[in-house]
């Protein structure tokens, strides 16, 4: 070995051996491939050490202790050094599943944020608790499967009807089993459709009333002439024109008729509780029993002349013969 390959090797093993002290004396470890941080959370769960750390979603490192410290948990985890860490970044703990495993979920934080230093501290967030979740979910399950069992029999009764349902439209029952089954009805079915296609399609030809009403332009123009007196008229209406016009819109008009209605319903009123000589005509029963006996007394009065009127003509002949 030459000289200058002797001093080659010197020269490694010095920077070597001058790493090395220098890591020893400030503890930085030059040939380490992770950054160690840590994070305080009031519960950590089922988090275990060994488990992985995730930059949204990526696997970058894995949980190294899980301690406590004071009130809250300390959790220290590495991360590859080649994974940037920002000072705003968020740690979490997370579930892959209700059922899967627990994890420490980080952040990339803001774009403008500084790069968190090797052993640095990052921001928690409160975790979910997965135990109370999984805990309420249970409840509700069993109050959904207590709900299914109080609505099994009503349940069992609904598709027992409508196995019997299916099994009558099979067997041509009913109507339903009818129209799907019997091919009479299909047929009848298929000339009612033949039929009606044949009348839209006279229809659309302009065949008949209703094709000419459809088609014909002059019958659609006259309608439309028509349409447009009929809106001349309500205009003149809504404007006081003419006399019912008057009659629709003036207020007077309404008030005076409003006023008769008032009076009339007065009068009747009155005439129905027996005021004046229309209401006790109308209510008083001895004026009709009265006026009854007017009558008779009349009628036997003139029975009465009828009788004597012989009599007296017999009376004047002797008076006569006497004067003589």
């Amino acid at each position: 070995m030459n000289k200058k390959t002797q001093l080659g090797v010197f020269f490694v093993l010095g920077v070597i051996v001058l790493l090395v002290l220098f890591e020893v004396v400030s503890g930085v470890d030059f040939l380490k491939k992770e950054n160690t941080y840590s994070s305080y959370f009031p519960s950590v769960g089922e988090l275990r050490v060994g488990n992985e750390v995730k930059l949204s979603g990526v696997e970058v490192g894995t949980v190294k202790k899980i301690t406590l410290a004071g009130q809250n948990v300390s959790v220290v985890f590495s991360v590859d050094r080649n994974v940037i860490i920002k000072e705003d970044s968020v740690a979490s703990i997370n579930m892959t599943s209700l059922l899967g495993t627990t994890y420490v979920g980080i952040t990339f934080g803001s774009p403008n944020s500084k790069i968190l230093s090797d052993g640095g501290v990052l921001v928690s967030i409160k975790p979910v608790d997965f135990n109370s979740l999984i805990t309420k979910l249970d409840k509700t399950v069993d109050t959904f499967n207590g709900q299914l069992y109080e609505y099994n029999d009503k349940i069992r009764s609904i598709l027992t009807n409508l196995d019997v349902v299916v099994a009558s439209v099979a067997s041509s029952k009913g109507t339903v089993g009818k129209l799907i089954n019997d091919p009479s009805i299909y047929a009848e079915l298929k000339t009612s459709l033949e039929f009606f296609s044949s009348i839209t399609e006279k229809i659309d030809s302009g065949e008949g009333t209703l094709g000419m009403l459809v088609n014909d332009e002059a019958v659609y123009n006259e309608a439309r002439k028509t349409l447009e007196k009929i809106n001349i008229i309500t205009d003149k209406l809504s404007t006081n024109e003419g006399s019912l016009g008057r009659l629709i819109n003036d207020d007077q008009l309404y008030n005076s008729i409003n006023e008769l209605s008032m009076n009339l319903n007065a009068l009747v009123d009155k005439v129905s509780s027996g005021e004046g000589t229309l209401g006790k005509l109308i209510t008083d029963d001895r004026l009709y029993y009265d006026a009854l006996n007017s009558v008779r007394k009349l009628k036997n009065a003139v029975e009465t002349q009828e009788d004597l009127a012989p009599l007296t003509t017999i009376s004047a002949a002797f008076g006569v013969m006497t004067l003589f």
